[in-house]
């Protein structure tokens, strides 16, 4: 049974009419069925935007923490046997400043295994501290993979999806942010896992011209993925990326400096 998914971080998510339909309108144009919708700010836009039509087929579960709701997660209505929603404190790597993430756990029909979607946010910033902070974040990946495969229900594989803004930056006179995509690359390798290939390299920009590749899927070595719009790229990317002039500005002003990713599993 093949399914679709899709996170986004909307930046700093409030509640406006207009907003609330664009957001729901580019999620409805890919319809996955998962999705990870990162960076609310109040309570009440997350409601304005579960509650409209583009959404009207989801489920809903969020993590919560100092950060208000953070992360929205939403399943498809019906599209699975079962389905568990778990919060992960331990991505919040000791300090309560920063984000947990959201398990969301899927039984497929006529399937005996889970496939496992860890919504991420990671520490945002260039300095040593947000660096090292990012840096053990990933590392928890690596062990709810280990701890997923040993699952007797899993059969040895974690099918595990970690995907998200991880805020892959770099540090100030330290590692460049292709140096960061790197070490990542390499980590997930070790542990068997991948970081699988995008449509479009950059997943942010700040005004449509100055770019970055913030946001990443990173996927259990067990699992494969339809190819989306060209090879070899796995993940499509969506969003301000597929607009040019004043259409791109526009969308990074008042929809998100961020792009959607969306992929589907074989």
């Amino acid at each position: 049974m093949s399914f679709s998914f899709a996170v986004w971080n909307v930046e700093k998510f409030k509640y406006n009419p207009q907003r609330v339909r664009a957001v729901g309108q580019l999620i409805a144009n890919h319809s996955p069925d998962v999705i990870g919708i990162l960076e609310f700010l109040d309570k009440d836009a997350a409601r304005r935007l579960v509650r409209s039509d583009h959404l009207a087929d989801y489920d809903f579960a969020f993590t919560d923490s100092t950060r208000s709701i953070e992360i929205l997660v939403g399943w498809r209505r019906g599209k699975f046997e079962q389905v568990l929603y778990t919060q992960r404190r331990e991505l919040q790597v000791g300090n309560v400043n920063l984000r947990p993430g959201g398990l969301l756990s899927v039984l497929p029909k006529r399937q005996d295994a889970f496939t496992n979607f860890l919504f991420l946010h990671t520490d945002s910033g260039k300095d040593a501290q947000a660096f090292a902070n990012r840096k053990l974040m990933f590392d928890k990946i690596w062990s709810l993979r280990d701890r997923l495969a040993a699952l007797p229900e899993q059969d040895g594989a974690a099918r595990l999806v970690a995907l998200g803004d991880l805020n892959t930056m770099g540090q100030t006179n330290g590692a460049s942010a292709a140096e960061e995509i790197a070490a990542l690359e390499q980590a997930a390798h070790t542990h068997g896992m991948r970081v699988l290939p995008k449509t479009h390299a950059h997943t942010w920009s700040s005004d449509g011209k100055r770019k970055s590749n913030l946001d990443h899927v990173i996927a259990s070595s067990e699992l494969s993925f339809l190819t989306q719009a060209q090879a070899p790229a796995e993940v499509l990317v969506d969003g301000w990326v597929n607009r040019s002039g004043d259409d791109r500005v526009n969308f990074v002003k008042n929809i998100s400096d961020h792009s959607l990713l969306f992929g589907e599993l074989r």
